[in-house]
């Protein structure tokens, strides 16, 4: 079992460094909410440029600073974050996923780790409790992505899953390669975070307790709180909007 310890939990001592890896994921977070709360309440009556920003429709993300950027060609801007067609996974049916392989609908992803005994746990039990609010959207995908690829096997996989009694065929848990899922949880979903561990001896890569939405193109189109449920009602009206279906 890893043990960590935040950056904040060394106060002062805490190494000056780091403390950027830290913010920036507080920073990222705090960009998207107020993106939303903006462009919600900005005149929905006009009818804005593909440059403007469009409140009737979410914004995709760009470069390091994860910019909102609104366009109808995401295609022609390579600076948009996108799943990477190089993210091999490993289910925890022991089938190898390819992004190409992924089916063309929106998705929820996380990161964890079995052996966790802190928020994994929290967070897995909040998705199970917001499925019924997810009900209008029977195809979506969740992927819980292990970041504990050394220890987190295919059985292991299978395992955690039915602890928590998981039945939903369109939730399931991947592996891989250990640096391929930090890679992408940090270049693409943002999700930088450091803790100390004490097996280790070192700051490395802890995961988020957010969740990360992409569209059917596997564009990154929003990002949520997932300890407790206070964000999801914002996460089913994007959803609505991804699906152009009424509010």
């Amino acid at each position: 079992m890893k043990l960590y310890f935040t950056q904040q939990s060394f106060g002062l001592v805490a190494k000056w460094n780091l403390v950027p890896f830290w913010y920036r994921h507080k920073i990222l977070f705090a960009k998207v909410i107020l993106t939303f709360f903006v462009f919600t309440f900005l005149g929905a009556g006009c009818k804005p440029s593909e440059s403007e920003p469009n409140s009737l429709e979410l914004p995709y993300f760009s470069g390091k600073d994860f910019d909102p950027v609104w366009t109808q060609t995401p295609e022609k801007n390579v600076s948009l974050k996108q799943v990477p067609n190089s993210l091999e996974l490993i289910e925890h049916t022991g089938k190898q996923i390819h992004p190409k392989d992924w089916a063309p609908k929106e998705s929820l992803v996380v990161f964890f780790y079995a052996t966790c005994r802190g928020i994994c746990p929290l967070i897995t039990r909040n998705i199970i409790q917001i499925q019924p609010q997810l009900s209008e959207f029977p195809d979506i995908q969740i992927l819980s992505l292990s970041i504990n690829a050394k220890e987190d096997t295919v059985p292991v996989l299978q395992s955690y899953r039915k602890t928590y009694k998981i039945e939903n065929p369109n939730w399931n848990f991947y592996t891989g390669k250990e640096t391929e899922i930090e890679a992408f949880a940090k270049e693409t979903c943002g999700a930088e975070m450091e803790g100390y561990s004490v097996e280790r001896g070192k700051y490395e890569f802890v995961h988020t307790e957010n969740i990360f939405l992409f569209d059917k193109d596997r564009y990154l189109r929003g990002i949520y709180r997932a300890k407790g449920t206070g964000d999801i009602q914002r996460l089913v009206k994007d959803l609505r909007k991804l699906r152009n279906v009424s509010l």
